[in-house]
Formats: C-alpha cells, sequence, structure tokens
C-alpha cells in the first residue's frame, strides 16, 4: 500500500486549510436578500431622519478633514466635477430634449 506526504496531517492542520474542500454555498433566495435590504434601507432613513444634527455634525468632521488632506480633498473634487460632466449634464440634456420634443408646436404664418 502507497502512502502520500498528507495521510499522516490531521485535516485542522492550520497550514492546510487552503487544500480542503469547501462545502457548496446553498441556493440564495432573491425574494428574501430584497426584502432584507429593503427593510435595511427603511431602517436607516428612519435614523438619519431621526438624527439630522447628529449626521450634520459627522459629515462636517468628514469634510474638514477631507480638506486639510489636499490631495484627497483635489481628487474628491475632480471625481465630484466629472460625476457632473459625465453623469448630471449628459441626464439633463437628456431630459430637456425629451420635454422639448413632447411640446406641441404650433406653427403660425
Amino acid at each position: 500500500m502507497m502512502t502520500t506526504a498528507t495521510d499522516n496531517i490531521h485535516l485542522g492542520d492550520e497550514r492546510f486549510r487552503k487544500v480542503q474542500i469547501e462545502a457548496p454555498t446553498p441556493a440564495l433566495d432573491l425574494a428574501k436578500l430584497e426584502k432584507f435590504y429593503d427593510r435595511h434601507r427603511k431602517a436607516v432613513r428612519k435614523y438619519q431622519e431621526k438624527n439630522k444634527e447628529q449626521l450634520k455634525e459627522k459629515q462636517k468632521k468628514y469634510m474638514s478633514k477631507l480638506k486639510e488632506d489636499k490631495e484627497r480633498y483635489s481628487q474628491h473634487l475632480e471625481k465630484r466635477r466629472n460625476y457632473y460632466n459625465n453623469i448630471l449634464m449628459p441626464r439633463k440634456k437628456k431630459k430637456l430634449e425629451e420635454q422639448h420634443e413632447a411640446k406641441e408646436t404650433t406653427l403660425v404664418i
């Protein structure tokens, strides 16, 4: 009978955990996950409505710390500019075009 190098190693040995085969993950129920996510969003919204002043203070502290770090602040501003130019402006233009197309025009001669 031939033996291998791993025959005498206890399966719980830390050095060989990567070798152990993991049990397959159970199928996820998306309805339950969506329900959980919705409940979480409602709880967060409720917390934010209840603690407006506390959240304002946290945001002020965060922004003051961000402004102190010049490199991170410049990255933050660049990210905001890119979001405005690449997402908000095209969305706004599209909305204005749709409104313009939806209006009935009358030609008066």
